[in-house]
């Protein structure tokens, strides 16, 4: 079996349409999971997310947001349940509402035909603990998941949350390691980009960028001794002025990928590529974090 085998293979980034494409050409082992139907040449991956009711927000009881009950941040009682889809019209009470689902990478022929699905480690699955590599992302939001091809044609990334399953807000909440206090969310979960190979093998890296709203794509630069990730996203979801670690965390930034399982990383303060503002082109200024 050649270096080739993959060569052809086509991967799509989306919740449920299709986004960039790449070719996967080659595989290497990352950290392991259950064995899963390789990718194969000409297919299409493509990302995708199902919701699932945990049972968690109950109309009149649950508070919101997570963490609120300060006199700048008081509380206000969700309008519906966790059950889909009435669930999102707690954003009458909630702008940064979303709930955290799974992630599902399926393969699939040009004619159309699901060839395999592949589900990526979360906290519903068996053996899967609060310490255990996983991602996830964020229902109903279209900003994660867009799939790039790494440097080497190895493996495919993607962006998403370490949270579990069914976590109220944490797309827009801070990062534990760049706190912003003006943050109307009260937990803090890291961004994590997800890399996987063609034979479904895993690995997970986790940044403090991208604070308080998305990390929105990731591509892997795997052809030298330190493998280096570049990824792009927005920050921000206080008041301003920003904290400087909003205005670090947001754009594109870069990061060495991890081979330490999620609970040995100890990720530092963001490290931006460069810095831009759309006012260089002429428009009206947007936030600081984007």
């Amino acid at each position: 079996m050649t270096s080739n085998r993959f060569k052809n293979l086509l991967a799509a980034g989306t919740l449920l349409a299709a986004a960039p494409i790449a070719v996967l050409i080659g595989a290497s082992p990352l950290v392991a999971q259950e064995p899963s139907v390789p990718f194969l040449p000409g297919n299409l991956a493509v990302t995708r997310s199902v919701y699932a009711n945990g049972g968690n927000i109950v109309a009149g009881e649950t508070n919101l947001p997570p963490g609120c009950g300060s006199s700048s941040d008081p509380c206000t009682p969700a309008v519906t349940s966790s059950a889909y889809p009435f669930v999102f019209n707690n954003d009458t009470v909630d702008g940064s509402f979303g709930v955290t689902s799974k992630i599902f990478i399926d393969q699939m022929t040009p004619f159309g035909f699901t060839f395999s699905s592949l589900e990526v480690p979360n906290s519903s699955q068996a053996g899967v603990t609060a310490t255990s590599n996983q991602v996830v992302t964020s229902f109903s939001s279209k900003s994660e998941l867009a799939l790039n091809l790494s440097v080497d044609g190895k493996a495919l990334t993607f962006m998403g949350y370490f949270a579990p399953v069914s976590t109220i807000d944490a797309s827009n909440s801070n990062t534990p390691g760049e706190v912003d206090p003006t943050n109307p969310i009260g937990p803090a979960y890291f961004r994590s980009v997800a890399q996987v190979d063609a034979f479904g093998h895993f690995q997970i890296t986790q940044t403090n960028a991208f604070t308080g709203d998305n990390g929105r794509a990731a591509i892997l630069n795997n052809t030298n001794k330190t493998p280096i990730l570049y990824t792009a996203g927005n920050a921000g979801n206080g008041g301003n002025p920003q904290p400087a670690g909003v205005i670090a965390g947001a754009g594109a930034q870069i990061l060495t990928a991890e081979t330490k399982a999620l609970v040995a990383q100890d990720p530092g303060f963001p490290t931006p590529v460069g810095s831009f503002n759309i006012t260089e082109l002429g428009d009206t200024a947007d936030k600081i974090g984007k």
